[in-house]
């Protein structure tokens, strides 16, 4: 339905319900910086099941890059922005709500000024998401759908919880 495979959902789930780790996806990200000045300034290739590619990013001038890719950022919330969207669409489709189209949008502001050692001002506003759906389904049904993906989408849950972190540095 609407480019959800409910079928594999489904199965899924059966496999989890009996073993965990049927749900769990393991993620290990590598990228690098580079120092070559005519490049953007970071670079890794991001693997899936039928390929990669690789993704660049450029801080902007006013940070001392160059723009010339997006920003690290802009990778964060559009993934943010991707995840809600899909968690969407597969709860319509695993709620029988049937979606013609699905427009996502996210706004949100960054200030800089603890990053540029200016004080410990919180860099994030609030996310701010906008969905517009092309559906015969009811406007009660699609904010049931809405509620199903804020208490499912992880991209939420990460910004409700803090998530743990560790930092390690290396000389090579």
């Amino acid at each position: 339905m609407h480019n959800v495979r409910i079928d594999q959902i489904e199965v899924t789930a059966k496999a989890a319900a009996e073993d965990p780790a049927a749900a769990k996806l393991e993620v290990r990200l590598d990228g690098g910086w580079r120092v070559d000045e005519a490049s953007p300034q970071f670079a890794g290739v991001v693997k899936f099941p039928q390929g990669e590619t690789l993704l660049e990013a450029d801080f902007p001038p006013f940070l001392g890059g160059e723009g010339r890719a997006p920003t690290p950022l802009a990778y964060c919330f559009y993934g943010a922005m991707c995840c809600y969207g899909a968690t969407f669409a597969t709860q319509a489709a695993m709620a029988g709500v049937t979606l013609r189209s699905l427009q996502i949008s996210l706004s949100l502001s960054v200030d800089f000024r603890a990053a540029l050692g200016l004080g410990d001002v919180p860099p994030l506003s609030s996310f701010d998401f906008r969905v517009d759906v092309e559906t015969d389904a009811s406007d009660e049904d699609v904010q049931r759908v809405k509620s199903l993906a804020d208490e499912r989408c992880p991209a939420i849950w990460a910004m409700q919880n803090p998530v743990a972190y560790s930092t390690i540095a290396r000389k090579l």
